[in-house]
């Protein structure tokens, strides 16, 4: 080989070094303070969060107050919504991805509690979590249906994005369904029911995909305390998958004739539903915090649970 030879080969590497080089230091640098501190919270081998849009998402709140992390691992003031993969090892993907919508009353969301915990009991399953920090209210914002709007534009977004890195993920594009908690059950349930197939026209190929799920977890769904539904869904919506318990709603929470009325609503439509009613667990009936799985507390034993009716809907 000649010197020239070697030396163009040579050059060439470098190049491609010092690009993968650059591509850390703008994905390091991309980090908010507030991303910055969640993953001091939760360990350097938290995954990065990757934002659902390249430039300002569809409407934008100018001017936002800063997003906030406590020390509980709880985000607020979220205008900026991002996804963050936890995936399965490689070695036992099942190619089935859920989306993880955190609970938190529009406001807030819990991201250990909803995401991190999930992901532990998950992953080992071969099913890898998608945690999608939605956008949450800000102060002084109006009306309840303008944060449940904007929210399911970042859903819509978040299972399009999936689609999209679903070969370089390991996870099957036709395998993406979507979970939430309290609020991020509110916004499942209304993904369910408002999903659209894609816009095969877009000069953005994410938005050429899909936003239906494949299936939809509900988990002690929330709408400001109301019994009744306000989701109005397809006969060609996703399988709906609800978990709650009987004593929540009591005292604060989310009363139990809510998702009653969903599945209702879907089997007269014969969209395939099926409810896990617990009498205990209250608002927090689907959290997977580790003691309780450890310990065998029945609510937490939902994902083999969705697992199980999942293989009797092939």
């Amino acid at each position: 080989m000649s010197a020239d030879k070697n030396r163009r080969i040579l050059r060439h590497l470098l190049c491609l070094t010092s690009l993968a080089l650059f591509s850390l230091v703008l994905q390091a640098a991309a980090l908010t303070p507030a991303e910055t501190s969640l993953k001091k919270l939760l360990g350097e081998d938290t995954p990065d969060p990757i934002p659902l849009w390249p430039e300002k998402p569809p409407r934008f709140t100018e001017k936002a107050p800063p997003e906030k992390v406590n020390k509980n691992a709880q985000i607020t003031m979220i205008s900026v919504p991002t996804i963050t993969p936890y995936l399965a090892p490689k070695e036992s993907r099942t190619g089935m991805a859920i989306i993880i919508c955190p609970g938190g009353g529009y406001g807030a969301m819990d991201w250990r509690t909803h995401v991190v915990y999930a992901a532990q009991v998950f992953n080992p399953m071969g099913v890898s979590v998608i945690g999608l920090k939605y956008r949450t209210r800000p102060p002084n914002m109006g009306k309840n249906e303008d944060i449940q709007a904007i929210a399911l534009l970042d859903a819509k977004r978040a299972i399009r994005t999936v689609r999209h890195h679903a070969k370089d993920w390991g996870i099957d594009p036709q395998k993406v369904g979507i979970a939430g908690y309290s609020a991020g059950g509110n916004i499942s349930m209304n993904l369910a029911a408002n999903f659209d197939i894609g816009d095969p026209a877009a000069a953005d190929r994410i938005e050429r995909q899909s936003s239906r799920p494949d299936f939809a977890v509900g988990l002690a769904i929330w709408h400001w305390r109301q019994k009744t539904s306000p989701f109005v869904f397809r006969k060609d919506g996703p399988p709906v998958f609800l978990v709650h318990a009987t004593n929540d709603g009591i005292t604060g929470g989310a009363p139990i004739e809510l998702p009653r009325q969903i599945k209702a609503d879907l089997e007269k439509l014969g969209v395939p539903v099926h409810m896990a009613v617990f009498d205990e667990g209250a608002h927090g009936v689907g959290n997977l915090i580790p003691q309780r799985v450890k310990n065998g507390f029945p609510p937490a034993k939902w994902p083999e649970l969705l697992a199980e009716w999942l293989k009797t809907l092939r």
